[in-house]
């Protein structure tokens, strides 16, 4: 159509339509050449000291900047940002491996997220959190982050399932509610695995002390400073406890139950 018989509306339509084009290929062509600015400046090494993540659905820079404990400043400075706007499938530098001590981690066969959560002494959820997945698939090849040590934060709070677990029976233990316990561990079903490590939620405690030996099937007794006190164990274990008799131990307890004993 001639654009002599548009009318005044319709023009200016088609302008704003233009210009909108126009505005939307100049970001991209911004994100485009900020991203390659960051590679520039750390030397084209962007793993040593930032995470490479691709923006998924939903995602903003303050979401981000939550999850990988860093200000949305810093994300934008990173990548060379002029504005807060962030569009899904862009690849954005993340600066978290030097504050998080984390590393990427190439998927191998046979890997799921619970083998790399009981390798890496984490959990599934954390590992979710860390790489933004909205499953808990992961695929050969995939590179994701892990701790290159044990997450500090998480460590004192973290139980291995034992034979004889449920969800009902852990929580119960530990005195949490069963559906904070599958939340923390974004658990999408009641069945627990052997080996399988937990995030219990909320504050435990820490106690050095010597390990003296099993009361019963369910207990055992420990010593500080002279002073005797039992916690719970799960079914079957205080044997294990027992032969470490007169054995120093940090013990991190909860709600009167062993977390871990190390």
């Amino acid at each position: 159509m001639n654009t002599i018989q548009l009318s005044r509306r319709e023009r200016i339509a088609i302008e704003k339509k233009k210009a909108f084009k126009q505005r939307n290929k100049k970001l991209t062509i911004a994100t485009t050449v900020g991203a390659l600015s960051a590679l520039i400046l750390t030397n084209g090494n962007a793993s040593a000291c930032s995470a490479e993540y691709t923006v998924k659905k939903h995602d903003t820079l303050y979401s981000l900047a939550k999850r990988y404990d860093v200000t949305v400043d810093q994300l934008k400075e990173k990548n060379v940002l002029m504005s807060d706007k962030i569009y899904e499938g862009q690849a954005l530098l993340v600066p978290h491996l030097e504050n998080h001590n984390e590393n990427k981690y190439s998927v191998q066969r046979g890997d799921t997220l619970y083998s790399l959560a009981k390798k890496y002494e984490t959990t599934i959820a954390y590992l979710k959190q860390l790489n933004g997945l909205d499953s808990d698939q992961i695929n050969i090849g995939q590179s994701i982050l892990v701790p290159v040590e044990q997450n500090k934060s998480n460590v004192g709070e973290i139980y291995t399932v034992v034979p004889g677990d449920t969800l009902w029976g852990v929580a119960h233990r530990f005195g949490v509610k069963q559906e904070d316990l599958a939340k923390s561990n974004d658990l999408k079903m009641d069945m627990l695995l052997i080996g399988q490590n937990l995030l219990i939620p909320g504050k435990s405690e820490v106690t050095e002390a010597e390990i003296i030996g099993a009361s019963d099937k369910f207990t055992v007794e420990f010593k500080r400073n002279g002073k005797t006190f039992a916690l719970k164990v799960p079914y079957g274990s205080s044997s294990d406890f027992q032969k470490k008799s007169g054995v120093f131990v940090t013990v991190i307890h909860k709600n009167g139950a062993v977390i871990s004993a190390t």
